[in-house]
C-alpha cells in the first residue's frame, strides 16, 4: 500500500504544479486575445488617384504562443472622409450641370456627400521578440494575406421633394467605383502584455497592398468624345482590368487578453 500510495501522491503533485498559472511578468506564457484597433491610413498608387486618407477601425482576435508566435484573424472597416475629382468627373455629364451639380426632382440642387467606404478580412502570422517590461512583450513583426474592398458611398438629404433621381437607390451603384480583391498586409511594432487586464495594447506602422478589379459589370457615367464631340457612356467594365491598391500608416491596437492569473502570494506569521 505504501509503495503504492508514495508513487500517486508524486504524480499528483507533478499534475498540480504542471496546472498552476505562471506569471506574465515573469515566465512566456500562451495567450489569447480579443481585440480593438484603430488605424490612420494614407494611400498611395492607383488609390490616391481617387480617394484621400481614410480611418480604419475593427477587431479580431489573436494568440500568442509559449515561444512568442503570434496568430491573428481580424476584420476592419475603412471610411474616408473625401473622394477625389470633381462632381463631373465622379458622375460624368450625363447626370450633372456643367458645375458637376445634380438637379433633384423638385428642380433644386440635389445635397450630395460622398465619402469611401470599404472593409479588409485578414489573417496573419508573426513573431514577438521579446524586450522591455516581461518576456511577453517586445517588438513583433507579422505579414498576412487577406481580402479588400472599397467604394465611394454617394449619400443625400432624404427629402420627397427634392430627391437625386439619377443617383437614387439602386442607381448609385453604377457610379460607387466598387473594386476589391486579393490583399497582402505587413506589420512592424512594439507589443506589451502584462498582469492588469487594461494595459495591454500595441502600437505599429503597417503597409497593406491589394490587386482589385471593377466589381461592378457596368459604369453609368456618360463622357463627350474629344473627337467626335458625341456624348458615349462608359458602358461595361474590363473584367481584365487590375487596380494598385496601396494604404500605409499607424495602428494602435487594445487586447484584452483571457491568459489566467497568479494567484497572489500571502505570508502568515
Amino acid at each position: 500500500m505504501r509503495k503504492i500510495f508514495i508513487p500517486l501522491f508524486l504524480l499528483f503533485g507533478i499534475s498540480l504544479s504542471a496546472q498552476m498559472p505562471k506569471d506574465i511578468m515573469k515566465d512566456p506564457i500562451p495567450v489569447a486575445m480579443f481585440q480593438a484597433t484603430y488605424a490612420f491610413h494614407i494611400p498611395g498608387l492607383d488609390t490616391k488617384d481617387l480617394y484621400g486618407v481614410n480611418h480604419n477601425v475593427g477587431g479580431g482576435f489573436a494568440y500568442k504562443t509559449e515561444s512568442n508566435w503570434l496568430f491573428v484573424v481580424n476584420a476592419s472597416y475603412i471610411y474616408g472622409p473625401k473622394v477625389k475629382g470633381d462632381r463631373v468627373e465622379i458622375f460624368g455629364e450625363g447626370i450633372t450641370n456643367d458645375a458637376g451639380e445634380i438637379i433633384g426632382s423638385g428642380g433644386n440642387f440635389a445635397l450630395l456627400e460622398l465619402n469611401q467606404r470599404g472593409f479588409h478580412l485578414q489573417g496573419e502570422v508573426g513573431k514577438l521578440f521579446p524586450f522591455g517590461v516581461n518576456p511577453n512583450s517586445g517588438f513583433f513583426i507579422q505579414g498576412g494575406l487577406g481580402y479588400l474592398r472599397n467604394r465611394i458611398r454617394i449619400d443625400y438629404q432624404q427629402t420627397l421633394l427634392n430627391t437625386p433621381l439619377p443617383v437614387d437607390k439602386d442607381y448609385r451603384f453604377g457610379y460607387d467605383r466598387m473594386r476589391g480583391g486579393p490583399a497582402a498586409h505587413l506589420e512592424a511594432g512594439y507589443m506589451l502584455l502584462n498582469d492588469t487586464r487594461l494595459l495591454n495594447f500595441s502600437i505599429s506602422l503597417e503597409v497593406t497592398y491589394a490587386r482589385t478589379r471593377d466589381l461592378r459589370d457596368y459604369d453609368f457615367r456618360v463622357f463627350t468624345n474629344s473627337e467626335t464631340g458625341v456624348m458615349e457612356p462608359v458602358g461595361y467594365t474590363d473584367p481584365n482590368k487590375r487596380y494598385n491598391d496601396f494604404y500605409y500608416g499607424i495602428r494602435v491596437t487594445w487586447s484584452i487578453p483571457t491568459y489566467e492569473r497568479k494567484p497572489q502570494d500571502f505570508y502568515y506569521n
